[in-house]
């Protein structure tokens, strides 16, 4: 297991977080899957670069993409960046829902 040097998440995933209740369901999935980040910043499936969506690539430049399995339906993105400091885990996106993450990835059904 490697340690990043932070967990951080995007204006976007911030907003989305703090906008639940802390008694949600989902917010206390969300704080499980960011401790688990902290402790091993391998911890979700890295996704190929062929497979990893144009939208993370256009909005971010990422070069990297994992998704971590928060519970049976939902899921976060997030990246790896290397800088002077160590590695960060940076979350681009936390879906509520099976079908904003399938929507996302481009699944059909």
């Amino acid at each position: 297991m490697r340690k990043p040097v932070g967990v951080y998440l995007t204006r976007e995933a911030a907003e989305f977080y703090r906008s639940l209740r802390n008694e949600s369901k989902l917010k206390r999935a969300i704080d499980r899957g960011l401790d688990i980040l902290r402790e091993n910043m391998f911890a979700g499936e890295r996704v190929k670069k062929r497979l990893i969506p144009k939208y993370y690539i256009e909005r971010y430049g990422i070069r990297n993409l994992y998704r971590l399995r928060l519970d049976r339906k939902r899921r976060l993105a997030y990246t790896l960046l290397a800088d002077t400091e160590g590695v960060k885990v940076v979350v681009l996106e936390i879906f509520p829902d099976h079908k904003s993450y399938s929507k996302r990835f481009g699944y059909k059904r």
